[in-house]
């Protein structure tokens, strides 16, 4: 019952250390552009081994249809 506000909690800690981590990277003069290469790799590596292992079964074809909505959401976003 209290496991959706432990995990709330848990969340704003982890956005407050990565706020913290950030402006000091920053402060200390690097890059924005730096940063985010970083910040988005770390997140691919860190997520990327999640999503083949739980959503193995799940994963559509990759059919032409498919394909197109992909690039039209890349897109649009």
């Amino acid at each position: 019952m209290a496991k959706p506000y432990l995990l709330t909690i848990a969340l704003q800690f982890g956005m407050a250390g990565t706020y913290i981590f950030s402006m000091a990277s920053l402060n200390r003069g690097m890059s924005r552009y730096v940063f985010v290469v970083y910040r988005n790799a770390i997140a691919a590596i860190s997520l990327a081994p999640f999503a083949l292992i739980f959503e193995r079964k799940v994963r559509p074809k990759m059919t032409i249809s498919v394909f197109m909505q992909i690039v039209a959401l890349g897109f649009l976003e």
